[in-house]
This record gives structure tokens, sequence and C-alpha cells, in this order.
């Protein structure tokens, strides 16, 4: 039985979230985790079942890593899956010495500071938060605003132990859950409505944006490089009857590395040129012996005018951590680490105005989206190449989180 539970709350809450995109099997979903740890013997028991159960979830949920490293896919799933196991002994603890409807709200605010700390350990992993189940959740999205998606998480969490409450707890103290609970969602709903603004109007910003569709067998094949590069310069060449201020190729666009192919970087520089457009594209860059993965900005004179390098790397994606304490993980996911950006400053460039780059999954560190804001970015553009993942659920996953 203990196990049913275990794999009940890993499907509910894997199809909550794309490529399913059932979201509201999320204020259900944690119910049979509940049951299992209500019903755990020690502590020992309630972190094993719930580390047991985090990890089935997250195998289910970012299965697609396995496309881009199977051992990697392990790693990650086994340290997500510690975030779960350290909530089951906080259950265990708090529903043994706190009233129920105190404990409520305390384990979501434990859930919601785990999933916090998930977000930035490690340069974070914030995927799969509860709160992202709820993008479809229109009424309940413009919450974020002023909570981030901390607080829709929350709400779903309390969510799923007032539901549990309601219908097997004891008698005597459902119309006290029922009454304190609905105040605080209606409250929720509320203000949630009281944020939504109309769409801002503005002097518009005419930009193409080129999706090449190249497989990954075709970008690390050398004799394809040239192939690559011409295919978006022609894709751009389509976009030019719109006159386009600004040309946006995705992250790694420029096959390989840069400086391999000096004759492929002035073919994009001669295009700007000739075209009179500014052109964003994402390429391997180095300094030393160290490798960044960059934004490049190519002016209409052909010049590149601004470089911004990703902040926040991707663990046993772009580095391994802990290389040096654990060598072993090296044989495990056999690749050389990027290094951190250092600069974070926005793009100000005349004719386009002000911009923050974010590159890859840093759409979904919401931090770093606050701090352009504050610069004076007057609008943020997004480097992805999410054709590691094939036709998994992963992109719409993505955009998910990157709605936050």
């Amino acid at each position: 039985m203990p196990l049913l539970f275990s794999i009940g709350f890993a499907l509910l809450l894997w199809a909550a979230f794309p490529p399913l995109n059932w979201w509201p099997l999320a204020w259900v979903a944690l119910i049979p985790l509940f049951f299992l740890l209500d019903r755990a013997s020690s502590k020992r028991a309630a972190f094993g079942w719930a580390y047991l159960s985090g990890l089935g979830f997250f195998i289910l949920s970012i299965f697609w890593v396995h496309y881009v490293t199977v051992a990697g896919l392990i790693l990650l799933c086994a340290y997500l899956a510690l975030y779960i196991g350290v909530f089951g002994l906080f259950y265990y603890h708090i529903r043994r010495h706190y009233p129920p409807l105190a404990s409520c709200f305390l384990l979501a605010a434990v859930w919601v500071v785990l999933e916090y700390i998930r977000s930035v350990a490690l340069t974070g992993f914030g995927w799969a938060s509860l709160g992202h189940s709820q993008a479809s959740f229109a009424g309940l999205v413009p919450l974020a605003s002023v909570t981030g998606v901390a607080g829709i998480s929350f709400l779903v969490v309390l969510g799923n132990l007032v539901i549990k409450e309601i219908f097997l707890g004891k008698q005597d103290r459902r119309v006290l859950f029922v009454g304190a609970v609905m105040l605080l969602f209606l409250f929720g709903l509320i203000l949630s409505g009281a944020l939504r603004q109309p769409a801002a109007r503005g002097e518009g910003l005419k930009v193409a944006v080129i999706q090449p569709n190249i497989a990954l067998s075709e970008a690390w094949d050398p004799a394809l490089k040239s192939e690559i590069i011409q295919r978006q310069i022609e894709l751009s060449r389509q976009a030019l009857p719109e006159k386009p201020v600004l040309i946006v190729w995705p992250e790694s666009s420029f096959p390989n590395f840069i400086w391999d192919r000096e004759d492929l970087l002035d073919d994009i520089k001669t295009f700007a040129r000739e075209s009179r457009v500014y052109l964003l594209f994402g390429a391997v860059t180095r300094k030393g012996e160290q490798y960044f993965n960059s934004a490049l900005l190519v002016s209409p004179d052909g010049e590149i005018v601004q470089t911004r390098s990703k902040r926040h790397l991707v663990v046993f994606g772009e580095y391994i951590p802990f290389r040096r304490e654990l060598p072993f993980l090296q044989e495990l996911v056999p690749i050389d680490d990027f290094t951190s950006g250092a600069e974070d400053a926005v793009f100000d460039v005349p004719g386009l105005g002000t911009f923050g780059v974010l590159i890859c999954f840093e759409d979904t560190i919401p931090e770093l989206a606050r701090r352009y804001t504050r610069q004076g970015a007057g609008f943020l553009v997004n480097l992805t190449n999410d054709a590691w993942f094939r036709d998994s659920g992963q992109p719409a996953m993505h955009l998910n989180n990157a709605l936050f």
C-alpha cells in the first residue's frame, strides 16, 4: 500500500505539468504523499518514502534531460528528490507537534522555502515548482506579480492539505478549516484579479525571431557549419521586407566554437552591415582557458558591440558540481565545465534602447529578470535552444516557467 501512495503522488503531480498539463490535479496530487507520511513509523521512514516519491516525480517530469545525458538525469533527480525527502521529515515532526490548522500553514511554508532553496542552490534548478503547474489558471497567475511563484505554490500545498483534512479529518474541525481557508483563497483570488492589468501600449519595435530548427546531429557536424550559418542568414533575409530593427538567432546558433571559423563570423557581420540591422546570436566564446555560453550583438556597421555570457549554468549540463571533491562524477557525466559570466549589464544600444538578454534557462531565474528591469531594461530577450529535448514536454514546461 505505501508504494501505491508513492506512485500515485508521482503520477498525479507529473500529469499536472506539461506535456499533459492537467493543472487542476496539482490541487490533490500531494494527498497520496500526505497519506504516506501520516503512516510513517519513524523519521527515517518519512524521509525514505518522501524521497522515493520525489524521485519518481522528478524522473517523470524532467525525463527529457536524458536526451542530453542519462547519467546527468539520474544524478540530477537523485539530488532534487532530497528536497521532497526533507519535506517528509518536517511533515513527520510538524503533524505530531502542532494543531491541524497551524500545521497546514507551516507545512505550506516549509514546501515553499525548500522550493526556493532548490531554485538557488548550485546555481539553482527551480523547474517543476508547484506554482508553475498553474500557468494556465489565468485567474491566479497575476498574484505572482506580488508573491512570485512561491505564493502560488503556497496556495497549492495549502489546498492539498485542507482538502485532505476536510474529507478525511475529524468532523469537529471541518467547519473551522473550510471557513479559514476559503477566506484565504477568496483573498488570493480578489488580489489576483485586482492586479490584472491591460496590455501596455507604446511605441513598437519590430523584431524578427529566427527559428532554424537544426537537429543536434547537424549542429555538431563540422561539414555542415557553413550550411547552418547560411540557412540562418537566408531565413533572416526573408524577414527583411518587414523592416525589423533587430534580428534574433537562438542560443548556440553559431555551430561549434566561434574561434574555429572566423570566415563564418565574417559572413554574419557582412549580413548585418548590408542589411543595416542589429543581429543578436548565441555562440560559445573563450577567454584564456575558460569557455562561456554567450550572446553577441552585431551592429549595422558589422561590429560586435556588446557581449553577455550566461551566469546561471545548468548543473550536470554545463558544469559538474564538486568536480574536484567527487572525481567519479567526471566519469559519469563526461563534460567540460563552462565558466559563469560575471557581467549582468543591460544592452544599451542607440535605436534599440535598453534591454536585458537571458540565455537558455535564465528566463526561469526571477531575480535576474528583476535585476535587468531595475537597470532600466525596456524589454527582455531570451536566447534558448530547446532542440536538445526534441518533441518532449520540455518546451511547454520551459514556457510555463518563463511566464512567471
